[in-house]
């Protein structure tokens, strides 16, 4: 597979780790080849998945190749893949298209296709596949009825979603400081088994409200993380801040040293430097990323 990436450039180095994550590698020139099969409507940062059918040094010899096989679909599009160079001019593409298209047999669909088909060049090679485009459905979900201003952006939390299970829709997950529940509602809108609680009443009341008005299981609850007895695959947490809420470093400490009871993963946000406190709590630090926030920096730890 072939998957092409877009990413504003302060949030290079959260993508780069979300598809270390996935994918075990850091994306070249934003393009990232794997064997890994995985959704782009997964990823905020994933525009697309070519899945190549044909590679040849000419476009003619894909020409050739389509002759041979004689495709049946129906109600397919085919697009050029900006990422991957072609050369060819937007005006200059409908010839292109043509030649491929009068090859398959099938109709057409261009406004809304249930078949996608790509066409690009990569390395000096013409590539031709089927190709599944991020849905972005998930953007829809920046307009929730409970939010504050410190808040986990949707894709900070997509992504971090990818980064705790590594893509694998088995691991579970708890958010055990889940404020709106901002991540809940990312992993459940993703097929993951996640759910979060969270100290305050108010936040956990608020997080059930988001969760309800997208028509997800409201898996958020009033409780203070110390007393979690049940065990996950990851912990995603972000830590309570002293610039913005009333919280000492022993409380700090407490919350990533239960996280490491009740999860064998965690993915740690914070406003400042806390790896002492990661060490302390007997995880090691296995990756980590730096995702500016305004005036701020947020840190982002993967520990084990």
């Amino acid at each position: 597979y072939i998957y092409t990436l877009n990413y504003p450039v302060q949030e290079e180095d959260l993508c780069n780790l979300e598809m270390r994550s996935i994918f075990d590698k850091n994306p070249i020139n934003k393009i990232i080849m794997s064997n890994i099969d995985f959704n782009p409507s997964d990823s905020a940062f994933i525009k697309g998945q070519l899945t190549p059918l044909y590679e040849t040094d000419t476009f003619e010899e894909i020409l050739k190749k389509l002759d041979e096989d004689k495709l049946k679909l129906e109600e397919f599009r085919i697009e050029l893949i900006n990422e991957l160079d072609t050369g060819i001019g937007y005006h200059e593409r409908l010839p292109y298209f043509n030649q491929i298209g009068e090859r398959i047999e099938g109709i057409p669909n261009v406004k809304n296709p249930k078949i996608r088909l790509g066409l690009g060049k990569l390395n000096d090679r013409w590539i031709f596949g089927f190709y599944k485009k991020n849905d972005a459905l998930w953007m829809a979900h920046t307009n929730k009825p409970c939010s504050y201003s410190n808040s986990l952006s949707v894709r900070v939390a997509r992504s971090l979603i990818n980064i705790a299970t590594n893509g694998d829709k088995t691991k579970t997950i708890i958010d055990p400081c889940c404020g709106v529940g901002t991540t809940i509602v990312e992993g459940l809108s993703m097929g993951y088994d996640i759910c979060g609680t969270d100290i305050s009443p108010k936040n956990a009341s608020n997080a059930r409200k988001n969760l309800e008005f997208f028509n997800l299981e409201p898996r958020a609850k009033y409780q203070d993380m110390t007393t979690i007895q049940e065990k996950y695959d990851a912990s995603i947490i972000d830590i309570p801040y002293g610039l913005f809420s009333h919280i000492t470093r022993e409380q700090q400490q407490n919350i990533i040293t239960k996280a490491k009871k009740i999860s064998k993963k965690l993915v740690l946000i914070t406003f400042e430097d806390l790896d002492y406190m990661v060490n302390n709590a007997n995880f090691k630090i296995i990756d980590r990323c730096v995702v500016p926030k305004g005036k701020f920096k947020r840190y982002i730890l993967v520990c084990q």
